[in-house]
Formats: structure tokens, sequence, C-alpha cells
């Protein structure tokens, strides 16, 4: 897969960050666990295949000694959006998402897919929103538009009100922020980055660029080129419906009837890619 896309995380200074968390992990410093969480999430998109760069936008000291990212200074001070917008000039021309440091559960496969499918439809902002469906954790733009975020209270409602159109794709590790000791707990069930997990003494995440469940084998029962959908058929009999994104994410420029393929999800039972059983 081409890497088009830079993304851009700001953080927070960490004794600032994630308010609600504080005393989730006792015997923990807050700012530990908002440093590992932001970690984490740089990781995992770091890993992902269609991503050329990301941008931190810190003031932190403790996060630009950690963070392996082109980090620039939060010149704006002045808040999410402001971070966001400053971060996107530093990215320049081409495609840009903007995406918050607390998904530390985050599959860099399932942002591939979610990128892609940015790219497919119409050429406008794109937002992905968060668990519940009333915030926002991806925000995405083609070259030559703004970001223009809208990050904060009712972020989905006011990304949708400014133009932007929902991504809906499965995605369980992408939309899975932590704000509260619940929605930590929720993301420990989907598996964990390893610095999140050491201190959360929970398993981690599957390596970057795996699924969360085993790799399985099918043929391809349908395709529509012009959709670029269509259903698998597991070796058990099991039937999986193909979405354009988990195409768009294999970089494969057609599927045949019949083709032998290997399909990832999100352990969901949503498909989120498929490549020839000779790729990696």
């Amino acid at each position: 897969m081409t890497q088009v896309w830079t993304v851009v995380v700001p953080v927070k200074r960490l004794d600032a960050a994630k308010s609600r968390l504080r005393g989730a992990l006792p015997g923990h410093p807050h700012a530990a666990l908002a440093l590992a969480l932001a970690v984490d999430t740089v990781e995992a998109v770091r890993a992902c295949p269609v991503v050329a760069e990301v941008v931190v936008v810190t003031d932190d000291p403790a996060v630009t000694a950690v963070i392996d990212a082109r980090v620039v200074p939060d010149r704006p001070a002045a808040g999410l959006n402001p971070a966001f917008r400053y971060g996107a000039a530093a990215a320049g021309a081409g495609w840009v998402a903007g995406l918050t440091a607390d998904l530390p559960a985050l599959r860099p496969m399932e942002l591939a897919a979610a990128l892609s499918a940015a790219q497919s439809g119409p050429t406008t902002r794109r937002y992905v929103p968060d668990a519940p469906g009333t915030g926002t954790v991806l925000l995405a733009a083609p070259p030559g538009v703004p970001l223009d975020p809208r990050f904060g209270g009712s972020s989905a409602a006011a990304h949708a009100a400014s133009g932007a159109l929902p991504l809906l794709g499965g995605w369980p590790s992408l939309r899975r922020d932590v704000d509260t000791a619940a929605d930590l707990a929720a993301a420990a069930r989907l598996g964990l980055g390893a610095r999140t997990a050491s201190l959360c003494g929970t398993a981690t995440r599957p390596p970057a660029g795996r699924c969360s469940v085993p790799v399985m084998q099918g043929t391809v029962a349908t395709y529509d080129a012009t959709t670029r959908s269509g259903v698998l058929l597991l070796d058990d009999g099991t039937e999986l419906a193909l979405p354009a994104p988990a195409f768009d994410a294999s970089g494969l420029r057609l599927l045949r009837l019949g083709q032998r393929v290997r399909v990832e999800t999100d352990g969901a039972g949503t498909v989120i890619r498929v490549t020839l059983p000779t790729m990696s």
C-alpha cells in the first residue's frame, strides 16, 4: 500500500491531560498513564502502512523525549483545535488526518482501512466517531481542503454540521478512545499497546500490522469492481461481506470470482483487509 497520509496527533501537557482518568490506576502517576496512551497511539500510527509521517504537536518535554515521530511545538497554545490546525499546516500539502492521542488499543490495519475509506467516494472531509458515537477520533481531509477540526464536546455532530461526512466502518480499536476508567477497561479487552499494558498489567495488542484474530482463508464469491465490494466464502462455509474499505486496504487492483484470499477481520466479524495467500 502506498504511504500517502500525514497524521497529526496533538498531545497536551501531561499534567493537564486526561483529567477524568485521574486515579484510574492507583499506584501509578497520572502523567505516566497519559504518556502511555499517547506513545501507544503514535506507535500504532507509525506502523500503519498508508501513513508516511506522524506529526506530534506538544509542548511537554516528557512527550518530546520519548515519542518517535516528528514533533512540533504547540505555538498556538490555545487548545486542541488550534493544535490540530497548526499541525496540519506543518504537514504541508497532501492527505492529512487528525487523530486523538488516547487510542492505546489501536490496530494499524484498522487505521489503514479507515484512511483508505476516506479516499473513496466524495472528495471532502471525513470523520470517524468514537465508540459512543458522540465524539470524534479521526478527521481526514484531502489535498487542498482545510482540516477544519471541531473536536470537543459532541464533536461528531459538530463535524457533521461543518460538512464533514461520517465513516462508519467497524474499526473497534480505532473508535475506542479512553477518557474514563471504564473506557480503559474496554480498551484492555481489545488488547493494549505495550506501554499502557505494562502499566495496567494486561495483555498487549497483536503485533503491528496483524489482525486481532487469526488470519482466515477463503474464496471470492462475488465482487463488483464498480463498488469495490462483494462477498467472501470462508473455508468453513461462512459468508462475510467484503466492504470497499477492506478492498482498498488490500493494495490489490482487482478480485476474480473463485480467487483464493487471506481474510483479516477486526475481531467482531468485519473484514478489514484481504490479501493474496502469497502476500504478507
